[in-house]
């Protein structure tokens, strides 16, 4: 925790790392304290903590603490290091092995016990003038939790700090320990034996056909050259593979001080017993001299060897070991392939025993392969040798997906392979561990592994000076511009030299004259990662203030640019705003799976707001945003659609309910319980809208309240059949807008309203007998989509608009239409307007029902509609459903289909085309020989047909009366007589032709 008071200005500066804490205990400490004299107890201390400082130091790292009865020790916390989980687990099993046996003087037994973890933390500069803790994090807590759990005499490690020995150490694993104050239960693990006497594990190998060709068909010793993880050692194995003996000779970073390392462990290989005397190995190399047992002795620590010391000058000695050394490889394999891996991390007496090797004349009876990072002590160490320098680049997209689909057994998603391909750069250790990341933390594909942390830190840290100017450009991304850095990075210059120096090291890559990127996202996120959160926060408001003030472009094409930065520089309500702005120009082009991630992002955002930002308002128009974008993509009773305008109505409830920024909230509540056929939520929140446009502020406020009011008039009024009055309201909106000034309200309310409302009116012109203006209508509405070039508008433009076409006749247009609009729905995922526009076709296109599979496809429709709630058409859809099921002769199917449709067109109070639903199972009873109900239903939709006004309606009912013979001429003429003289739809030119069959 902070210093409360401690003010900002005088906190210690830092980052965040991941290191590795040790936490050694002594055993029983406090039995050994009671018994024994103080000035006894502090000189048997000091002695302990003398050796256990040295051990940790030899190891590269550092004690923070000493306690009464024990330590604790840091590793990776100065410099980033991605050998220190090792190096700390090395550490604690050398204290144990080194300390806990003696017996002093004094007659205490000292015993310990230790316990590894590693994680982040923050890391403070060192400051002699400070007592403050240098490290703050969990890490060091857990490391004590997890010695508890240790026995006497052992050492037990985290899961964490497990997955960073990569097979260093063999381990033996514990399940299910539960850790003092730690809810979750933990997996354990205690290390046994240093495992770099053991050959690397194998690993899935892919490509590489080029580099495995270059080193068979060269004579020389072949030096694979490349970055950590590249896939080097996955080359050697898959050589060895192709051998029948094969030798190892593998440096250990943790070990790289250790004179002739890689020889020592080749040498324990050979000899077996885990510590070999001066017989086991004269037995094993039997056919050497004795100076030569003795030369291997010598570096195995054995006494024997030591004569050499008094017996050799220095220089003799050393071509003497290398010699010996040799001439033991060669007794055990006299030819085949000699691998020495790691060459960077080889000691110096190592690396001179391999230039004898090379330059012998025996050499040439080997394959000899090298590995090493670009390290520069190879070009030094190597120069006299000839040597085949073999570059190892990152595996191609291909190569690298089918690693990807091989240690995946091809179950990864398309779009994860995609993205995990992308961050690792065709580096195979990267793709490894991500995979591993994933599958132990699904939720959490954006964290850098732990088990790559330290190695990339590191690789940022060899930068030196340049790390600050890699932090600041982590800020602004993966890729950025030598401008924008120069923004927030204005004191790290000259910049272009720290750029460079990133560059020659790999971090950095220069894409153009004034752009950067780094090498793969995993350094970006690395760099990202180590600042801390006030030093971010800094930054992304830094970029966001540069991006606002100059430029005002690349907010335009990339709004979603300083919604993030926002976001991130904690700035909650611009950042909200700014995400919704996103999310409705993402709707606006169809793109709604974009769209609902950037109203998500904003919702986020609400709920992590401080308590003295008020984003009430701004939450209400979110969840609006919400359940607009989900009614398109999951259908209009879809229960997160449901749930969202719940919670819109309930936040516009604990406010003013007539508060302006409400209006939008009442729009998407209205448009979600018309669409779903709910008419009293839907009359509810028509009067809340126009409530509050009559009880709002003055001004363009009001006029904006008033014209989504008048919209939702003409919906409603449509809907239920009113449609004299949906026209008056259309007419009314039409003499207030103006599209320069409210053409940006379809950015509040989804949709714009002068938009949504045209394309009522022209349906209702239709069903009321105007149908010779319906072509100017719908090129009107066109126009104006045209101007508005609002992608997310077109299906609903389309299909809709096609409607009114149908009704005046044009039934190819329309047609025509609605397969247009169903593609554009297709490409956008919408999918109220897939089964709408599939609904339509059917209707107006019989030949779509001719056959069975047609019947099915029309039935899957009708069920598509019930899935997603779109009820309104339901009934209407239904009863054409039940038409196309008669004429397949299906006529009982054809009742029952038709009776439901009646019974929803009925129940909904929705009766915009229930006198058509009524006409059409009027038909169905006749089919079935049931004449009076049949004359009964065309009676009552004549009736309604009159009181809608509805002149087409009533035309259709007319004639099938007339052909059933239960009214005579002059209904028929009546309902003619409607129609202005220029309406020419089909139903008309049938009646004349009842009523006046001579007339040419």
């Amino acid at each position: 925790m902070s210093d409360p008071n401690t003010s900002k200005s005088t906190t210690l500066p830092g980052e965040r790392k991941q290191i590795t804490a040790v936490f050694m205990d002594i055993v029983g400490f406090s039995g050994i304290a009671s018994t024994k004299d103080p000035e006894d107890l502090q000189d048997w201390l000091e002695a302990f903590y003398v050796q256990a400082r040295d051990i940790v130091t030899d190891h590269d790292g550092e004690v923070t603490e000493y306690l009464g009865d024990g330590i604790v020790a840091l590793f990776g916390m100065d410099h980033a290091d991605e050998l220190a989980a090792s190096k700390a687990v090395q550490a604690a099993m050398a204290a144990l092995d080194k300390i806990d046996a003696g017996h002093h003087d004094n007659g205490i037994k000292l015993q310990l016990r230790a316990g590894v973890a590693t994680g982040d933390a923050v890391v403070r500069a060192a400051d002699e003038n400070s007592n403050r803790t240098r490290a703050t994090g969990i890490v060091t807590t857990l490391a004590q939790r997890i010695q508890e759990r240790a026995a006497p005499g052992t050492v037990m490690i985290a899961q964490s700090t497990q997955d960073l020995l990569r097979g260093r150490i063999t381990t033996q694993e514990f399940t299910n320990e539960k850790l003092r104050g730690f809810a979750e239960e933990q997996t354990l693990f205690r290390p046994l034996t240093d495992r770099a006497t053991l050959l690397p594990a194998k690993r899935v190998f892919v490509g590489r056909t080029g580099v495995l060709q270059r080193i068979a068909d060269s004579a020389d010793p072949a030096l694979l050259i490349g970055p950590a993880g590249i896939g080097k050692t996955a080359v050697a194995q898959q050589l060895a593979a192709r051998e029948e003996r094969t030798t190892f000779l593998a440096a250990d970073g943790v070990h790289r001080h250790a004179s002739y390392y890689p020889f020592t462990r080749w040498l324990l290989r050979q000899t077996k017993p885990i510590l070999p005397d001066f017989a086991d190995v004269s037995a094993q190399f039997s056919t050497l001299t004795e100076t030569a047992h003795l030369a291997l002795a010598l570096i195995l620590g054995l006494p024997q060897g030591q004569r050499l010391l008094t017996e050799r000058s220095n220089v003799g000695l050393k071509a003497l070991i290398e010699r010996s050394l040799w001439d033991a490889i060669q007794t055990l394999q006299p030819q085949g392939l000699l691998i020495f891996e790691d060459l960077h991390w080889m000691d110096n007496a190592t690396l001179g025993v391999l230039n004898y090797i090379i330059q012998s004349k025996e050499a040439e009876s080997y394959q000899l392969v090298l590995t090493s990072r670009d390290d520069t002590r190879m070009n030094t160490l190597l120069a006299s040798a000839k040597i085949n320098t073999i570059p190892l680049g990152p595996l191609s997209s291909n190569e690298a997906t089918q690693l990807l689909n091989a240690l995946s057994q091809g179950k990864m998603a398309a779009h994860q392979r995609t993205m995990m391909i992308d961050h690792a750069a065709g580096i195979p250790l990267f793709i490894e561990q991500l995979l591993q990341r994933d599958a132990a933390q699904p939720n959490r594909r954006r964290n850098v592994p732990g088990s790559l942390k330290d190695l990339l830190a590191q690789q940022i840290e060899n930068t030196s000076p340049a790390k600050p100017v890699l932090q600041c450009a982590a800020v602004i991304g993966v890729r950025f511009d030598l401008e924008m850095l120069g923004a927030i990075a204005t004191e790290h210059g000259p910049l272009e030299t720290h750029l460079n120096t990133a560059r020659k090291q790999g971090v950095l890559r220069k894409v153009t004259e004034g752009t950067w990127a780094f090498a793969h996202a995993l350094l970006q996120q690395t760099a990202y990662d180590s600042m801390l959160r006030p030093v971010r926060v800094k930054h992304h408001a830094q970029i966001a203030a540069h991006l606002q003030d100059d430029h005002p472009a690349a907010i335009q094409r990339d709004p979603a640019l300083l919604a993030e930065h926002l976001r991130r520089a904690e700035q909650h309500a611009p950042a909200i705003q700014c995400y919704l702005s996103v999310s409705q120009s993402a709707l606006f082009k169809g793109a709604f799976e974009d769209a609902e991630a950037h109203v998500l992002a904003a919702v986020a955002l609400c709920d992590t707001a401080p308590a003295d930002v008020d984003v009430s308002a701004l939450e209400i128009a979110c969840y609006t945003a919400l359940g607009s974008i989900r009614m398109q993509t999951q259908g209009f009773t879809a229960t997160p659609v449901k749930e969202t305008f719940e919670k819109v109505a309930r936040r516009a409830k604990d406010q003013n309910a007539y508060a302006a920024g409400n209006g939008p909230a009442f729009y998407g509540g209205f448009t979600h319980a018309v669409i779903s056929g709910d008419m009293p939520a839907a009359v509810q929140f028509s009067e809340m809208l126009e409530d509050t446009a009559a009880t709002g502020p003055a001004g363009d406020q009001a006029k904006e309240l008033r014209l989504a009011s008048l919209n939702v008039d003409t919906s409603l009024h449509f809907y239920t059949g009113a449609f004299h009055q949906a026209s008056a309201a259309f007419h009314a909106l039409r003499n207030d807008y103006d599209v320069a000034q409210h053409g940006t309200m379809i950015s509040k309310y989804g949709a714009d309203t002068y938009a949504a409302a045209q394309m009522f009116e022209s349906v209702a012109r239709a069903i009321c007998g105007d149908t010779h203006i319906v072509p100017a209508l719908v090129a009107e509405t066109d126009t104006h989509q045209e101007r508005l070039n609002i992608p997310v508008m077109q299906p609903w433009a389309l299909i809709w608009g096609a409607v009114p076409l149908y009704y005046a006749g044009r039934t190819e247009a329309a047609i025509t239409r609605v397969q247009r609009g169903l593609k554009i729905a297709t490409q956008q995922a919408a999918a109220f307007w897939q089964v709408t526009g599939a609904a339509w076709l059917n209707v107006m296109d019989t030949t779509e029902t001719y056959d069975a599979e047609g019947l099915e496809q029309f039935s899957t429709v009708i069920k598509s509609h019930e899935a997603i709630g779109a009820h309104v058409g339901l009934p209407y859809f239904r009863a054409h459903y039940a038409t196309a099921l008669a004429k397949h002769d299906r006529a009982d199917d054809a009742y029952q289909a038709s009776l439901q449709a009646i019974r929803d067109s009925e129940s909904s109070g929705l009766h915009c085309w229930h006198p058509e639903v009524l006409r059409l199972h009027a038909r169905i009873c006749a089919q079935r020989g049931a004449t009076t109900g049949a004359a009964r239903f065309r009676k009552k939709a004549a009736n309604i047909a009159q009181t809608q006004n509805a002149h087409l309606w009533l035309l259709r009912v007319r004639l099938d009366q007339h052909r059933a013979g239960e009214i005579a001429d002059a209904p028929l003429r009546r309902a003619l007589s409607r129609f202005d003289p220029a309406a020419q739809p089909p139903e008309l030119i049938a009646a004349q032709k009842r009523l006046d069959p001579h007339d040419t």
